[in-house]
């Protein structure tokens, strides 16, 4: 039976209620333009405190940079209205790109056509209001998404590495054991997910817990070791021979719950016996240090 609630997430609830406080606090203050306080809860409404601080800085730089200089210029330059608007944008695009503010020009050339198409005696009063508006908004947004259980996806990034090191021993089993040519393809994206993951929870600037830093690092090391195993098994499958399988390395399989059939061991002879279990040797030892990190988890 399908489920006829649809799951609500926490940033569904914790965006309604950021908005409604929001638009409490700019009525409060006597808005006519409540729309702004809003929009300015919903952006600053990111999945991690790091995005969320992003989007203020956005908001507020490009919020400033449109205001004040299309105030600037409707004072100056009344009478010019659409094609002076033009050129206007393009000076206000380029001041961006000289300040370094590329992440501002979308938001600073609405907000300055706004401010330009106003009433030449309420642009100062749009922009200011404006601004004081969405502030209360973003500030609003990103109390709440501190107070409120931040975004915290340690647990996952663990689940995935392991999922990683638990699909590992049967790509080594085609390869080493059975001479095959896996594809490699989902090995590599499970990888780029625990990479894309980890840059999430650096972005998680605050509040920290204690040890924050130090488990971003412990979380990047065995990202790291995860890689180096996907590295030197794509090593092995680029090996037109994959070489005789060693003593050494034949008892190390058994860690990975690998059984050796007869016969396929010998002592390293060829030059392809040593590159293969070079790199076969480089994996188990970065499987083995991956699963005993994981471990201490």
């Amino acid at each position: 039976m399908a489920r006829l609630i649809p799951h609500i997430g926490l940033r569904t609830v914790k965006t309604g209620l950021a908005v409604a406080l929001a638009l409490l606090f700019a009525d409060l203050r006597g808005s006519t333009s409540l729309i702004f306080a809003a929009i300015g809860a919903i952006s600053a409404m990111s999945r991690t405190v790091g995005d969320a601080f992003e989007s203020c800085r956005t908001q507020l730089t490009g919020i400033l940079l449109g205001a004040g200089f299309g105030a600037l210029f409707v004072s100056l330059f009344a009478n010019f209205r659409y094609v002076g608007i033009g050129l206007g944008l393009i000076a206000l695009i380029l001041l961006c790109v000289r300040l370094h503010l590329q992440f501002a020009v979308p938001l600073s050339c609405i907000v300055f056509v706004s401010i330009c198409l106003s009433p030449a005696g309420d642009a100062f009063e749009y922009g200011f209001n404006r601004l004081l508006d969405t502030t209360i908004g973003l500030a609003t947004a990103l109390v709440i998404n501190v107070a409120i259980k931040p975004y915290n996806n340690r647990r996952r990034i663990t689940g995935l590495l392991q999922q990683f090191q638990q699909s590992v021993p049967a790509y080594v089993s085609e390869r080493v054991l059975y001479g095959r040519y896996p594809d490699l393809s989902p090995l590599k994206s499970q990888l780029d997910r625990i990479a894309g993951e980890l840059t999430i929870f650096e972005k998680q600037r605050v509040p920290r817990g204690r040890g924050h830093e130090e488990q971003a690092i412990f979380l990047r090391g065995c990202e790291k070791l995860a890689h180096s195993i996907w590295q030197e098994l794509s090593a092995l499958c680029a090996m037109d021979e994959k070489g005789r399988l060693s003593p050494e390395n034949a008892g190390q399989l058994g860690l990975l719950g690998l059984q050796v059939p007869d016969g396929i061991c010998a002592a390293p002879q060829t030059a392809a016996d040593i590159v293969g279990n070079y790199h076969l040797d480089n994996l188990l030892r970065a499987w083995q240090f991956l699963g005993a990190f994981l471990r201490t988890e």
